[in-house]
């Protein structure tokens, strides 16, 4: 560290008389040369420290990071397991009072999907896959389908609303509800991206044989509004939903976008484990 009082004492101010003597003005760079060299070396020392430190924290943090990473990773599988035990412990894994069930009630494979009507994604799988996997699994009875809303907006609300009521209402509610979830997914593109997509679907209501009248007092039902946001709640809270779609085949979750090839795979894992 440098001495400022040891310094103070070569810096002292000289007069005009005393700076022309040459001894004086020898004394005087003596010492300006001696404060240069003094702080000079302390500026050395100080890096040397801090390159010094810097070096073993740098040391000591690599020897940290295996470590570390082994215990995040110890975590990770921790939490993943307990969610595994969480989900399969749910009820909602299992069919529900309020399910419509597509297919034979006693098929091997129950496949439950978390979709949200304005949820592009979900209206691809949809349009792509669903009449393939009708014809190859459901309708041959080895899997059995539950439809559940999962709405991520107040338009996905609005027509799973729909979809409810036209189901209700009817004495073939099964098959008017799938009916209604299938138009509501072919017109997406016409209604879930628009500002007035409460009349856009009350149009399409309309076409599938639901009065003006009957659709407004369905979308405006509080009951019914409180129920499927309950359920969406229940689902986010006791299966860690996050994304849309979900789909759970004898429990097993495959979230987010899924082609026919992928669905089929889990389908076949899970029918396989059904006939050991």
């Amino acid at each position: 560290m440098i001495d400022l009082i040891e310094c103070e004492k070569y810096l002292k101010p000289v007069s005009l008389t005393s700076i022309q003597n040459p001894k004086v003005m020898k004394k005087i760079t003596i010492a300006i040369l001696a404060v240069l060299l003094i702080g000079f070396a302390a500026l050395v020392v100080h890096n040397y420290k801090t390159k010094t430190s810097f070096k073993y924290a740098s040391q000591s943090a690599e020897e940290l990071k295996p470590e570390q990473n082994a215990q995040d990773a110890v975590n990770a599988a921790v939490n993943k397991n307990a969610l595994v035990e969480q989900r399969k412990n749910s009820d909602l894994i299992k069919i529900l009072p309020s399910d419509f069930v597509l297919g034979d009630k006693n098929a091997p494979v129950l496949l439950i999907e978390y979709a949200s009507l304005s949820c592009p994604h979900c209206a691809s799988f949809h349009r792509e896959s669903f009449e393939r996997l009708k014809e190859e699994y459901i309708e041959n009875g080895k899997v059995k389908f539950v439809f559940r809303s999962f709405p991520l907006n107040q338009q996905a609300l609005v027509s799973a609303m729909f979809a409810r009521c036209q189901a209700d209402d009817n004495a073939d509610a099964k098959d008017k509800y799938f009916s209604a979830v299938k138009v509501i997914f072919k017109t997406q593109d016409s209604w879930a991206f628009d500002e007035k997509y409460a009349e856009k679907l009350e149009a399409i209501a309309k076409l599938d044989g639901m009065s003006s009248d009957r659709f407004q007092r369905c979308i405006n039902d509080k009951s019914l509004q409180d129920k499927m946001l309950s359920a969406r709640m229940e689902a986010a809270n006791s299966l860690q939903l996050r994304s849309a779609p979900s789909f759970f085949a004898n429990g097993e979750i495959s979230e987010g976008y899924v082609d026919y090839q992928t669905i089929k795979k889990l389908i076949e894992k899970k029918l396989s484990e059904a006939q050991r």
